[in-house]
């Protein structure tokens, strides 16, 4: 996988660093939004001109595989928010 384009939460709480093996990533931050720690996710990143993140389940202390989350289209400068 060529090089990946990290972006940032405006408003994200730095959780940890998690094997992420979707992204090729041996360590990737992890991040919350805040209150009680269900779910993690990795720093949004783009791919084909538009914004995903993978989410980490602590409940089942695995990665939520299934799909990408999809945050929008890419535009420079644009950082992501935890709603």
């Amino acid at each position: 996988m060529s090089k990946i384009k990290f972006l940032k939460w405006s408003n994200g709480k730095e959780w940890g660093e998690i094997s992420c093996p979707m992204l090729g990533e041996e360590l990737v931050m992890t991040y919350w939004g805040g209150g009680p720690c269900y779910y993690t996710y990795t720093a949004p990143f783009v791919q084909d001109g538009e914004i995903y993140c993978y989410c980490f389940d602590h409940d089942v202390d695995g990665w939520c595989e299934d799909e990408q989350i999809y945050l929008g289209e890419y535009e420079d400068e644009v950082t992501c928010k935890f709603s």
